[in-house]
């Protein structure tokens, strides 16, 4: 799974790179993310994991792309290849797995048939709920000679059945799926630079809103990444980035542009223009996209989805 971006890295880098390992194809989210894969010379199979509507069917041929189907209508008139999403509790695209009009929605046309599971990180139990649930809908549409998929990367882990193709998002890109489940390789580092530094008496506060107070004087460096760029406001008074060798805290309020870190009253060899790691590791350090995100009260996916565009995208081969 490529889409948003490839969940913030950067879809046409990542979907070269995933070449590499020779997948069926790749999946996005929207017309405009295969558009631009196509144009960047991506040609392997694209499914499109929005319902299809038949106003963009134009685009779908140009730029040959494959259409997820879930309106009975659709499917009857839609001329190219296509995916049914059977809703087997997702309660969220699809058409219900118990619906008698899947019995109409194959053709020539259909090329796959899948679902989404509602909670395989958490409860490995519903997993195999929703597999029997998809099972029913396949009798009903008929899953002979066509694609068949349903885990994402809890899935993969989960499902004991082997499909035909499998949908990993996060776990290729360092996030968790599953507190019980293999831990991924760590992908992506996010790292900013040290802009000022300067000697903070006790009882001074720092950032909006005066709600951190130096409890003893100390040394504070200013690190050019905010909210602006993807830092959550929400991690104030939790999270740590990695400087000197260390752990050290962000104090004050997360600003637009820049995070405060208390470095404390000792000496010190940082310096403006240091390299502050915020996700990643650093002198046999790591803070994990997963703890980066216990901090700011969330999830590993929306912390990489919303690294904003002032964040430049390194690529490391290798």
């Amino acid at each position: 799974m490529v889409k948003a971006s490839a969940y913030g890295l950067g879809a046409v880098p990542i979907a070269r790179a995933l070449e590499t390992i020779d997948p069926w194809g790749f999946g996005v989210a929207t017309v405009q993310e295969g558009i631009e894969l196509r144009e960047a010379g991506i040609a392997r199979p694209l499914v499109v994991f929005t319902p299809v509507t038949p106003s963009k069917r134009d685009l779908y041929a140009e730029y040959d792309l494959r259409a997820s189907v879930d309106d009975p209508d659709v499917a009857a008139q839609w001329r190219l290849p296509y995916h049914v999403e059977i809703d087997t509790g997702m309660s969220r695209c699809g058409i219900r797995f118990d619906d008698d009009r899947l019995e109409s929605m194959a053709s020539e046309h259909l090329e796959g048939a899948f679902t989404h599971f509602l909670a395989a990180d958490t409860h490995p139990e519903k997993v195999e709920h929703q597999w029997r649930r998809f099972q029913d809908g396949l009798r009903r549409i008929g899953s002979d000679g066509i694609l068949l998929h349903a885990a994402n990367s809890a899935g993969s882990w989960r499902l004991r059945q082997r499909l035909d193709l499998a949908r990993p998002g996060i776990f290729l890109y360092g996030g968790r799926c599953g507190e019980d489940l293999p831990q991924p390789l760590p992908v992506v580092s996010v790292r900013a630079s040290v802009v000022s530094l300067r000697r903070i008496p006790k009882g001074e506060t720092v950032s909006y809103g005066g709600e951190w107070a130096a409890p003893e004087e100390t040394r504070v460096a200013t690190v050019r990444i905010g909210y602006g760029d993807g830092f959550p406001w929400a991690a104030r008074g939790k999270a740590s980035v990695l400087i000197d060798g260390r752990r050290c805290p962000v104090v004050g309020r997360v600003t637009m542009d820049f995070v405060m870190v208390d470095l404390g009253p000792g000496p010190t060899k940082v310096r403006v223009d240091d390299v502050v790691t915020i996700i990643g590791e650093h002198s046999g350090e790591r803070i994990t996209l997963d703890e980066f995100a216990r901090w700011s009260g969330t999830i590993s996916y929306e912390i990489l989805t919303r690294m904003g565009d002032r964040l430049k995208r390194e690529y490391l081969n290798g």
